[in-house]
């Protein structure tokens, strides 16, 4: 049987541009920072900490994945 070479290098389809990059960067820590402040500040008002705190945090990876997936989704 004839297999087509595989070549790892050959590109497969647009890559991301260097704006493109920042600005998820930018949105990554925005989606990550925000959950978390909120938590730390609900956590100062209802004196819970850091339950709140590490909440917030865990929302925010979460948040942050689901950005980046969906981003790099068409890159794939």
């Amino acid at each position: 049987m004839d297999h087509p070479a595989y070549d790892a290098a050959a590109p497969r389809g647009r890559a991301p541009s260097g704006a493109e990059l920042a600005g998820l960067g930018v949105l990554l820590a925005a989606v990550v920072i925000l959950p978390l402040l909120i938590g730390a500040v609900i956590d100062g008002v209802a004196h819970t900490a850091p339950l709140l705190l590490f909440a917030g945090l865990l929302i925010g990876i979460i948040a942050g994945g689901v950005v980046v997936y969906t981003r790099f989704k068409p890159y794939l």
